[in-house]
């Protein structure tokens, strides 16, 4: 049974997505969302209102981040894009998180970045 899931799992990180310069699998957007969403979950203990809203604001961050991605768009002009939208995403979840959950999600961003991963 072991090998035969091993097998299964192999196949899929086999065939998911994979972006350039990285080593995982993305995923579809919906799936990066729920990834995100849980995650955020996990430090912050949202309510099931809250992680709705946060699933949404996931996806469409993800999609407009594949967007710029896609755009060909480079240097500064791409990077500020990028750090526009993440600022707009930060003050959506920053109205839909308590003070305490935003805090949370903050800390567990910065400990992320200094990690090495980021957006």
């Amino acid at each position: 049974m072991a090998l035969a899931t091993s097998g299964l799992i192999a196949h899929e990180l086999s065939t998911a997505p994979v972006v350039q310069g990285q080593n995982r699998p993305q995923g579809t957007v919906e799936e990066r969302a729920k990834r995100q969403a849980d995650a955020l979950n996990a430090t912050a203990q949202l309510s099931p209102d809250q992680y709705g809203k946060v699933l949404e604001i996931k996806k469409s961050t993800i999609s407009q981040r594949e967007a710029l991605r896609n755009g060909g768009g480079q240097g500064d002009d791409l990077k500020a894009k990028f750090k526009a939208l993440g600022d707009q995403e930060d003050k959506q979840l920053k109205a839909v998180l308590t003070p305490d959950q935003y805090t949370k999600y903050l800390a567990a961003k910065e400990a992320h970045h200094d990690h090495g991963g980021g957006r």
